[in-house]
């Protein structure tokens, strides 16, 4: 439940293993590869100087980028006419595959032979879809002239006067009648579209043609397509023929569909073997496309976890000449990008941590505390066995279709499942169960005081989250003596101890607070002079990054709006308790209402739909809410999230 630790793989390999070695990175997966051109030029791949690499080195001289000699288009153009014709069932078989070599030229022979063999029924079948689109626009555009007597091929041969049909908006078709008058042309409204555009007929004298064109433009009159010089006779006779036409070319069509179908079945399994093959080889493509190349070597670079560190070595191991080297994230190979490792419960809230950002390699991943922190507050928010439950069910079916936030949601049901025990509440009834902790309308301040001190054990935990992550960056400023850091820790500690003494939580104890009282004002003056005590014990100069002056003028403000943070950050965690009383009192507002009626169906009609309403408004605003308490008050003090998201090779590679 951590950050993994990531490494810097660089490899060089001859040029005759570049297939192979592809491939095993493919079969590897679990893999982000880098730009292997850009890590060269940026000093960042170092091979040793010894005797046996000059070969390599020399070839930092003449490298070309993969990307300017790979092309997957060809592979990608062929997989998807494959996948088309089996409507998206094949699918790439990374067993298959791992099993031993593919020929590539084999491959290209048979996906080409399937393709010649299919080219009958699928081109006719492509031509005749293409005659039925055409055909279907002539029965539109014909039919809006069904009650005409006469020929269009007289229509169409005026020697005076030209025609055309279109359609426009309704406010527009208005505008238009209203200046018929004004209008060159002679104008027949013929009928309404199915977008709810009306359809005119327009004839203009060919003198006045190019006006009537401008008239109409401005109206953004749009032709009717499907005219044409092949049908002469009346529309009536057209449209018949066009009839005709149509079942004839369908009657074709599911002939031919019967025959490729037949012939798809017979050859699926040297289709799936090309798609299989092919989308390998598109694949290797865009691997290569990452890579350097010399006239005898190929040159990669990726970042792998730290554990998979013997696999790549195992793999590197089966090329006699291959060169693999390894660099830790503090050897300057750039800023390395962040891979969580979170078990099956956490793991779903990862989607909610990337939502603020991706946590830094050298961080602490907010993953686990948020997890647990959000499942709570929302319980307690939240709490009761029916509608969590319902939650729990709505979160599983999504969940099982591929929704990671329903994932999120299951969980969030089920601890509102556990706070509803707790609270001995059923679809907002309290006279189900007895609780097992309170009922919150009946002891409000109980409930108040509770929110209150999660929400400080909460901050606790934030403060060590960013004292720990800002001594792994080394900031000894914030780190030790920051408002976030461990002097802001004990000053909030403090200020809680001096409080609770003065309002007697703590009898006999009231001996401390002077202690306290001067605790706290020297961690005061710590933070203050934070900077320049900081550089003074790192031995930095000068002390002030501006003038001292402006620092403590800055500093000043800070630290005003540190104990403002203090304040609104504890206070702000009332807001699950009172959402714990909102959602008792909302239901107890419906089922009041409910009883007034003093009708058992509309009673119960009331009361369904009140359960319907606090689930899905209620629980989308609590959730919110809980997500608020995340991103405002924890993780503005221990989270910076501006970290590179870990993308192995799957997720970079798509042929679809």
């Amino acid at each position: 439940m951590a950050v993994e630790n990531v490494i810097m793989m660089d490899v060089v390999g001859k040029i005759k293993d570049v297939d192979k070695f592809a491939k095993d990175i493919f079969l590897f997966n679990d893999i982000q590869i880098v730009d292997a051109m850009h890590e060269i030029d940026s000093g960042r791949f170092i091979l040793p100087i010894r005797e046996e690499n000059m070969g390599e080195l020399l070839g930092f001289a003449q490298l070309v980028s993969g990307e300017t000699m790979m092309d997957e288009k060809n592979f990608v153009k062929t997989v998807n006419k494959l996948n088309e014709l089996y409507k998206g069932s094949l699918s790439l078989d990374m067993v298959s595959l791992a099993k031993g070599d593919t020929d590539l030229g084999k491959a290209l022979a048979n996906a080409k032979a399937f393709e010649n063999n299919l080219v009958l029924e699928y081109g006719e079948i492509k031509e005749i879809n293409d005659r039925l689109e055409a055909l279907e626009k002539s029965r539109t555009a014909y039919g809006y002239l069904d009650e005409l007597e006469a020929n269009m091929s007289e229509l169409d041969h005026l020697e005076n006067f030209s025609f055309s049909m279109g359609s426009v908006t309704k406010d527009n078709a208005a505008r238009l009648k209203s200046i018929y008058n004004s209008v060159t042309s002679i104008v027949f409204h013929v009928g309404n579209q199915v977008d709810n555009e009306e359809v005119f007929m327009i004839v203009s004298p060919r003198d006045l043609e190019i006006e009537s064109k401008r008239i109409l433009k401005a109206l953004n009159f749009k032709p009717i397509e499907g005219f044409s010089s092949e049908y002469t006779e009346t529309p009536k006779i057209i449209l018949k023929k066009i009839n005709q036409e149509v079942e004839v070319l369908k009657e074709r069509k599911s002939k031919l569909l019967v025959d490729l179908n037949a012939h798809l079945k017979e050859n699926k399994k040297e289709a799936t073997e090309s798609f299989n093959t092919l989308s390998l080889y598109g694949n290797l493509s865009i691997i290569k496309k990452y890579m350097a190349f010399s006239e005898e070597n190929f040159y990669f670079s990726g970042w792998i976890s730290r554990r998979d560190k013997k696999r790549m070595e195992a793999i590197a191991a089966k090329y006699p000449e291959m060169i693999i080297m390894f660099s830790d994230t503090n050897s300057g190979s750039g800023k390395p990008p962040t891979k969580l490792k979170n078990n099956w419960l956490f793991r779903p809230f990862e989607t909610l941590v990337k939502m603020y950002g991706v946590p830094s390699f050298n961080e602490l991943d907010p993953t686990p505390f948020l997890s647990i922190t959000y499942m709570f507050c929302f319980g307690f928010m939240f709490g009761d066995v029916g509608q969590g439950l319902i939650l729990a069910l709505a979160g599983w079916i999504l969940g099982k279709r591929g929704v990671v936030l329903g994932k999120v949601l299951l969980r969030l049901g089920m601890c509102s499942t556990f706070f509803g025990f707790m609270y001995g509440s059923v679809f907002g009834f309290e006279e189900v169960i007895h609780p097992l902790w309170l009922r919150p309308f009946h002891e409000i301040n109980t409930v108040l005081l509770s929110a209150v001190l999660i929400g400080i054990v909460m901050l606790f935990v934030a403060y060590i989250y960013s004292i720990i992550n800002k001594l792994k960056k080394k900031d000894i400023k914030e780190g030790i003596f920051g408002k976030n850091g461990l002097c802001g820790f004990v000053l909030y500690a403090s200020l809680l101890g001096i409080l609770g003494l003065n309002f007697g939580i703590f009898p006999h104890l009231e001996i401390l607070v002077p202690g306290l009282i001067l605790l706290a004002v020297f961690l005061v003056f710590l933070v203050l002079i934070r900077e320049p005590l900081a550089n003074y014990l790192m031995k930095k100069k000068p002390l002030y990054e501006e003038t001292a002056s402006e620092y403590y003028v800055e500093s000043g403000f800070e630290l005003f709006e540190m104990f403002l943070g203090m304040l609104s950050n504890t206070l702000s965690f009332i807001r699950i308790g009172a959402f714990a009383l909102t959602h008792v009192g909302l239901f107890m507002a419906f089922q009041t209402l409910a009883i007034m009626v003093q009708n058992g169906v509309i009673s119960f009609g009331i009361l369904i739909f009140a359960n319907i309403f606090i689930i899905a408004l209620e629980g989308l605003i609590v959730g919110i809410q809980a997500l608020r308490l995340q991103f405002y008050e924890l993780f503005s003090k221990y989270y910076s999230g501006d970290g590179i998201e870990f993308k192995p090779v799957d997720l970079e590679i798509n042929l679809n």
